[in-house]
Formats: C-alpha cells, sequence, structure tokens
C-alpha cells in the first residue's frame, strides 16, 4: 500500500494544487460560504446576523435574529462544486450552529508510471462544524467553532482533521460601528499517510459601519421606498504561508413599497491572483432571502454562487 501510494501521491497533491492554489492543506475552507459575503469581497469579518458568520467569525452568530437554516452552491473553477447547509438557533444561552461543507473537484484521469490508469474523483471533501456565541457584555459578542474535516484525493488517499475557530466582535459607541477578529483552522497538520501540510491556519480582523434608515426622502422626494441603507466593511486575511489579503466590501440596501429588502453588493480583493472583484444581489421576501454573487477570477470563467435562506417565524 505505501509503494503504490508513494507512486500517487505526486499526482494527488498536483491535483489539489492545481484545484486550489495554496500552500497549506483543505484550502477548500478558504472558499467564500455564502453569496452575500462573497459579493462583498469576503469582507465579513466585522458583519454579523448571518450564516456567513460560521466561515468569518463565528462571534458574529451571537447577532442571529431568529432560527434560520440557509444553503449555497457555487459553481466553481474548472467545474469544481462546492455546497454548504447550515442551521442557527438563538436561544437564552446563546446561539448555536450547525454547518455541512462539501467539496468536489471533478473528475480526471490518472495515469501513473507503475501503468494504474483509471478516471476517478480528483478530490473529495466534507466539513461538518459546530459553533457558539453569544454576547459577553455590552457591546462585546465572542464566538467559537469546532470542525471535523474528511478529505479523499483521487478515492485513494484519505485524512481527517479536526479544527477550531475563535472570535469576538465589538460594537463600538459610534452607531452602526462595529471591528472583530478572528484566528481560524487551528489545528494539526492534515496527513496523507506520512505526508502532511498544516491547515489554512488565518488570523482575520476588520471593521464594518452600517448607516442605516438614511433619509431617501430628502435626497429624492420621489423615490417610492421605505428605508434605505449603506454598510461599508474592510477586511485583512493573513493565512500561513501566504501575504495577507486586504479586501473590502460595500451592501447598499433599499426597502421599496414593493418588496421587503433589495441589497447590491461589491467587492475588491486584493493581493490574490484568482479573485479581484466580485458583485451581487439579495432579495429578502417574507421569511426567504435569496443571494446572488459573481466574482471574476483571473484567466477563469467567473464564479458564480447561490444562497437561498429560510428565517423562522
Amino acid at each position: 500500500m505505501r509503494a503504490f501510494f508513494s507512486l500517487l501521491l505526486p499526482a494527488l497533491l498536483a491535483l489539489q494544487a492545481h484545484a486550489e492554489p495554496g500552500t497549506t492543506g483543505a484550502v477548500f475552507l478558504k472558499r467564500p460560504l455564502g453569496a452575500r459575503s462573497a459579493a462583498m469581497g469576503g469582507a465579513f469579518c466585522a458583519l454579523a446576523g448571518t450564516l456567513d458568520s460560521i466561515h468569518y467569525n463565528p462571534a458574529g452568530l451571537a447577532a442571529l435574529p431568529k432560527k434560520a437554516v440557509t444553503s449555497t452552491y457555487l459553481n466553481s473553477i474548472g467545474g469544481t462544486s462546492y455546497g454548504f447547509l447550515g442551521y442557527g438557533q438563538p436561544t437564552a444561552l446563546g446561539t448555536f450552529a450547525l454547518g455541512a461543507l462539501y467539496f468536489n473537484a471533478g473528475k480526471i484521469d490518472l495515469n501513473l508510471s507503475d501503468g494504474t490508469r483509471g478516471r476517478v474523483t480528483a478530490e473529495e471533501d466534507y466539513a461538518f462544524t459546530l459553533s457558539y456565541a453569544r454576547e459577553l457584555f455590552s457591546g462585546l459578542e465572542a464566538g467559537a467553532t469546532y470542525r471535523h474535516i474528511r478529505m479523499s484525493l483521487a478515492e485513494t488517499a484519505h485524512a481527517v482533521s479536526h479544527q477550531s475557530d475563535v472570535g469576538l466582535r465589538w460594537k463600538a459607541p459610534v452607531k452602526g460601528l462595529s471591528f472583530a477578529a478572528a484566528y481560524q483552522y487551528y489545528g494539526p497538520d492534515i496527513r496523507f499517510e506520512e505526508v502532511g501540510d498544516p491547515p489554512p491556519k488565518t488570523l482575520r480582523y476588520g471593521a464594518a459601519w452600517t448607516f442605516a434608515d438614511i433619509p431617501i426622502f430628502e435626497i429624492d422626494p420621489d423615490a417610492d421606498m421605505r428605508r434605505f441603507d449603506v454598510t461599508l466593511a474592510a477586511d485583512a486575511a493573513e493565512t500561513l504561508r501566504e501575504r495577507r489579503s486586504p479586501r473590502v466590501g460595500m451592501e447598499v440596501g433599499l426597502e421599496p413599497a414593493f418588496l421587503d429588502r433589495a441589497a447590491f453588493r461589491l467587492g475588491w480583493v486584493f493581493e490574490k491572483d484568482v479573485e479581484t472583484l466580485s458583485l451581487g444581489i439579495g432579495i429578502r421576501e417574507g421569511s426567504f432571502l435569496l443571494d446572488y454573487a459573481f466574482g471574476n477570477a483571473k484567466g477563469f470563467n467567473g464564479l458564480q454562487q447561490l444562497s437561498l435562506t429560510f428565517l423562522f417565524k
């Protein structure tokens, strides 16, 4: 088995690097979790109130307003697919959330030097999360996530990993302003047989400022809408063995008379070879939220992501 693995491993690692550029293991975890956060360039560490916070800063789950279930699908580079299903529930003791993440890198042909040939799934990964968050005292929220990962390369090499995230979010005295920081993917090396790589340990920090209830009638007396708001966000992500990646995002929210809410989003990622501009829209009607994001990847087709969320009454 080890002899066969020694022949197979170089091909597996090459395939993994092609599907997910990086110098750490399980880099599929760094992909945007939800369409809202993806459209804002991943500048989401200091934002809160949605299940996207599982991926950026678990402390943001403390502001989840009600029970929610969300699912997301990403049509990505090279025919790969990525999906997530999550559930969150606020309680008197804090907010609890469960999540399941799926990644498939598509089919590839193996042609190894020992004569092994065939068509197999290049990479198939699962990540299951359990998160908890609560407000510690006025303005300060804290959260943590446990993550169990199962990875498979070419249907032959397998690895299991356990990781954890911790995060803080502080709502400043200035209305709408918040600061946050999180440390993600802390855990041992991810090993296939004797060979291993560290998880993509990431320090993420940022700020966000929401200007709510802007008096739209003072700007445009003929505007047919109830409310208007703007959110500005900026993050920096420092991943092990990679350059720091700053990112900025903006969301403009509207509440027209004919719809509960519509949002337009824009983001930009710096210092990344395959991530630059992102944009998207969101619609809320009753208990349903539909979000769409489009990401411009250099040298590849655009990345399109769709999320659907249901809020329980």
